[in-house]
């Protein structure tokens, strides 16, 4: 059972560098007078999976925090990580209280929009040019999950020199367990492109996975990977033939989309291939070639 927990990281940004953030008078609109400059408290607080393939921050690590301030207009910032703290590179200046803020990573993305950054390459997946990719994500090492793992705070409403934001999983974590009496040449995992509301995807792509001896991790979008009308969950290649997995209907009839992964959650599977006889079909669900769903976990609870 994977368990919960709450790295908390927490930046002190320089006086220097932040010099204020001051209250608002009754009329909301101008600063007290005598208001004392202080430095502003950061507090980015990640909701993690403790599988074995959790990530942490690395120095040189970026996020982005957008700021509105009572009466003026957004302005983005960037904080670098560096020696367990978040450090601002740019000045944010005096601000009216209250403002709102936001942050969002990676750095490249925005706080409502995520594309997946992949090769380019063109992938002509049957052979017959029916279903086309339009490049690999590479994310086979822990850095390369932890990039595509997007992650927004929401805005909220700052009225003090403390900025607490929480950064929560928008796409889903997928794992795969495989046990086959063949040796498994390749695994690529399918996905899309989110769009605003996440659920309608563009661009599909593949995604080279991370792997731990015989299990598959990747982070994908959250969305339909269970008929032909959509693209599949995953393939798995034993010898030049590739198997096409899609995810049983079953899961997501919770929400009411049957076949559908949800936004911030991490499902955990186990692949079974009996025969080398099944790899030429699509059914998921033969005793063959057998998809089965072990644990659904809430990655921002």
């Amino acid at each position: 059972m994977n368990t919960k927990h709450w790295n908390w990281i927490q930046g002190l940004a320089l006086a220097a560098l932040l010099p204020l953030f001051a209250a608002c008078s009754s009329e909301g609109d101008e600063l007290l007078q005598g208001e004392e400059k202080q430095p502003v408290q950061v507090n980015i607080t990640r909701a993690t999976m403790n599988d074995g393939n959790d990530w942490s921050w690395q120095d040189n690590d970026q996020i982005k925090m957008s700021i509105t301030p009572y009466g003026g207009t957004t302005t983005e910032y960037t904080l670098t990580y560096g020696s367990n703290t978040w450090n601002p590179s740019l000045e944010i200046g005096t601000i009216t209280l209250p403002a709102t803020a936001e942050a969002w990573w990676p750095s490249t993305a925005s706080a409502s929009k995520f594309s997946f950054s992949h090769d380019n390459t063109d992938i002509d997946v049957y052979g017959n040019g029916t279903l086309w990719l339009d490049g690999t994500v590479d994310q086979s090492t822990l850095q390369n999950l932890a990039n595509n793992d997007w992650m927004t705070s929401g805005q909220i409403t700052v009225g003090s020199p403390s900025i607490d934001l929480t950064l929560q999983h928008r796409l889903a974590k997928v794992t795969v367990t495989i046990t086959s009496s063949e040796t498994i040449n390749e695994v690529r995992f399918f996905s899309y492109t989110p769009n605003d509301n996440l659920y309608l995807g563009a661009n599909n792509i593949a995604i080279k996975p991370f792997i731990s001896n015989d299990t598959y991790t990747a982070i994908v979008s959250p969305y339909y990977y269970n008929t032909d009308v959509y693209i599949p969950f995953m393939w798995v290649t034993i010898g030049t033939t590739k198997k096409m997995v899609y995810l049983p209907n079953e899961l997501g009839m919770e929400t009411g989309r049957p076949g559908c992964l949800s936004p911030g959650m991490a499902y955990t599977f186990n692949l079974t291939v009996n025969s080398t006889n099944s790899i030429g079909t699509r059914s998921a669900g033969a005793s063959e070639c057998k998809l089965e769903l072990v644990e659904v976990e809430d990655m921002n609870k």
